[in-house]
């Protein structure tokens, strides 16, 4: 009787400690994607209920690790500086089975030349939260690239780590 009682109180901490044990965290510390994506539109609700919408780049079909889907952001705030513009933005990652996460970013564009058209891009993405495999998601992305609004282009090479599941 005494065991049984032992286990019934073991069995209810551990459901009340949550999902994520320390055994089923991860990180895909590799990653590295260099492409050429479109500049444009990307709306997206993250499982927050937070919803985003405008300038970005709207859903493009990408991996990390073992994960695919879409990755999409759009630019929260721009202010003019003396060498270029300092930005905010929100990146997203879905693989449309529940595993998502999404960043906080801290952006430079500097221009490349006096058109104002071709910016040196610069950006720190610190990754916030996540849902699924990616719960307390956490990591850090760097994107440097180039911004072309003249053709509508960005061209990125993001390097960095993704982190999922929490810790006890």
């Amino acid at each position: 009787m005494k065991i049984l009682i032992k286990m019934s109180i073991l069995l209810g901490i551990t459901a009340l400690s949550g999902a994520c044990k320390k055994d089923k965290t991860f990180c895909i510390e590799d990653v590295n994607i260099s492409r050429t994506v479109p500049i444009g539109n990307a709306d997206f609700t993250l499982p927050t209920g937070q919803r985003y919408s405008g300038q970005g780049a709207p859903p493009v079909a990408t991996t990390f690790g073992d994960y695919t889907g879409t990755f999409q952001s759009v630019l929260t705030s721009q202010t003019q500086t003396a060498t270029g513009q300092d930005a905010t933005l929100v990146h997203f990652f879905d693989d449309g089975e529940g595993n998502t996460f999404w960043t906080s970013d801290q952006a430079t564009f500097t221009p490349t030349d006096n058109t104002f058209t071709v910016f040196q891009v610069n950006n720190t993405m610190t990754i916030v939260d996540g849902t699924g495999d990616f719960d307390c998601a956490s990591g850090v992305f760097s994107n440097i690239g180039l911004a072309n609004f003249a053709n509508g282009t960005l061209q990125v090479t993001i390097t960095g780590k993704v982190c999922g599941g929490c810790e006890e």
